[in-house]
């Protein structure tokens, strides 16, 4: 039976998803040449919803299709890192500014939740988990504003972050200061200081890029 385009619209889901993840994790390292075939082989998908998938991967910059090569898995340059971070900043700063008078008790239950999940990850040296609660700890401030636009950059800008919060969070004293940091964001939240919650949010969010420069070979 021959594929549809139905199949070819949710196999090219599939593949953008299981592509983005592997290369999100590390499984498939910066700067690494890869054909479509050997993709299409690795997930059981074949070949044209590999390169449909390859082609949005490329719009969101994690790759670059090369013709008769295959894929250049992209490498995250000083200056795309300082891009995202401030972007990110931006973005975070702004929304939590508008959604501040609407947390709750509940959202603060949340994000101390969040917190002690990143604390255990710390404890048991899984920088890999403690980056996914902190995306969670992020993404859950930036979602009680509600514009769907912001997060529909941001979901790209976070995935593109994670490979950067990896690097940065081998640092222990990165590590280590970042779990404070998110304490003093919720600390403020529970002293009702306005100010002080959105001057730690953006100190939490550029201080990765300030200690990735030190710490990162772009």
């Amino acid at each position: 039976m021959s594929e549809t385009k139905n199949d070819y619209s949710s196999l090219t889901r599939q593949a953008y998803i299981q592509i983005k993840d592997q290369i999100v994790s590390g499984y498939l390292k910066q700067g690494q040449v890869i054909s479509i075939s050997a993709m299409a082989k690795q997930l059981g998908i074949s070949r044209t919803p590999i390169t449909y998938a390859c082609q949005k991967l490329e719009h969101d910059k994690f790759l670059t299709i090369v013709p008769k090569q295959g894929v250049i898995i992209n490498t995250v340059t000083i200056t795309d890192a300082k891009e995202i971070y401030e972007l990110r900043a931006a973005i975070e700063s702004y929304s939590a500014s508008r959604s501040y008078n609407n947390l709750s008790s509940a959202d603060i239950d949340y994000l101390e939740e969040s917190f002690e999940k990143q604390l255990k990850a710390v404890e048991k040296n899984d920088i890999h988990t403690f980056m996914v609660e902190d995306n969670q700890f992020h993404k859950y401030i930036l979602s009680k504003y509600e514009n769907s636009q912001f997060s529909s950059v941001i979901n790209t800008l976070y995935d593109r972050a994670f490979l950067l919060g990896l690097q940065s969070c081998q640092n222990p004293a990165r590590l280590k200061q970042c779990i404070q940091e998110h304490r003093d964001i919720i600390d403020a939240l529970k002293e009702d200081n306005r100010g002080k919650f959105l001057e730690s949010l953006e100190k939490n969010i550029l201080n990765g890029y300030t200690s990735l420069t030190t710490s990162y070979t772009f």
